[in-house]
């Protein structure tokens, strides 16, 4: 395998998914005058619709789960739990892990490009130009944007067209969510599961985590294997 780029997914592999400190779905619900379990079982319903962009932000995410769940809510209630929202995000992406940032500039400065897909609906990631993760990426998908959800196909060779390579001649590494490693393996990758982020937080995940995600692919235990192992692959070409 010819290694080009290393392909990343961003939440729970570059960044922790579980110190956002975004206000949480029980805090949203009561703000909107909800029923917490309604409100979380919509919310999961429009995953799709939210993943694809086919809401503009997460204030009319917000406005159509209040319309259709009779919630009475104000406006400057919901534009203000989108600011922090968005607020959290912002201060998330600037507050990378040390061992993250050295890992993507091993990677970078030994010749290899990195990209990155992420399933995100926009408002974690719109500070994402002053995060410094962005210096790393030559091309960055976001499924609000382009419309399309990992492990769809699809999303992969966008990225791979983008980049101007082919999926062989990439590493896909990811934490496993979305069954985003399979789908990487469909188009050709090469992936490795990212366990740094769940083991950390195997009380809430369960003990098992690892080897789920991971469904049968490599794992990886710290950001510092990563550019070992690209190494070992480009030295047995």
């Amino acid at each position: 395998m010819a290694v080009r780029v290393v392909i990343f997914d961003l939440f729970n592999t570059l960044v922790s998914e579980f110190d956002l400190n975004r206000p949480s779905h029980i805090e949203v619900a009561h703000a909107l005058q909800l029923p917490v379990k309604e409100f979380q079982q919509e919310y999961q319903n429009l995953r799709l619709a939210r993943l694809t962009g086919q809401f503009s932000d997460y204030t009319a995410i917000l406005r159509h789960i209040v319309q259709k769940l009779g919630g009475k809510s104000t406006e400057d209630i919901i534009k203000t739990l989108a600011e922090r929202r968005y607020a959290a995000g912002a201060v998330h992406l600037r507050r990378i892990d040390p061992k993250i940032l050295d890992m993507l500039n091993e990677i970078t400065t030994s010749g290899i490009r990195l990209g990155l897909i992420s399933n995100t609906e926009g408002s974690p990631v719109l500070d994402w130009a002053n995060s410094p993760l962005a210096r790393f990426f030559a091309v960055t998908v976001f499924s609000n944007l382009v419309g399309m959800v990992k492990p769809d196909p699809d999303i992969y060779q966008h990225t791979c067209k983008n980049l101007g390579v082919a999926p062989s001649d990439c590493i896909f590494i990811g934490d496993g969510n979305s069954d985003e490693l399979q789908g990487a393996a469909q188009v050709g990758m090469l992936p490795f599961c990212a366990a740094w982020f769940l083991r950390q937080h195997t009380d809430l995940l369960g003990e098992d985590i690892v080897m789920c995600r991971a469904a049968g692919y490599p794992v990886l235990s710290h950001p510092s294997e990563v550019a070992d192992r690209v190494r070992d692959i480009c030295a047995a070409r």
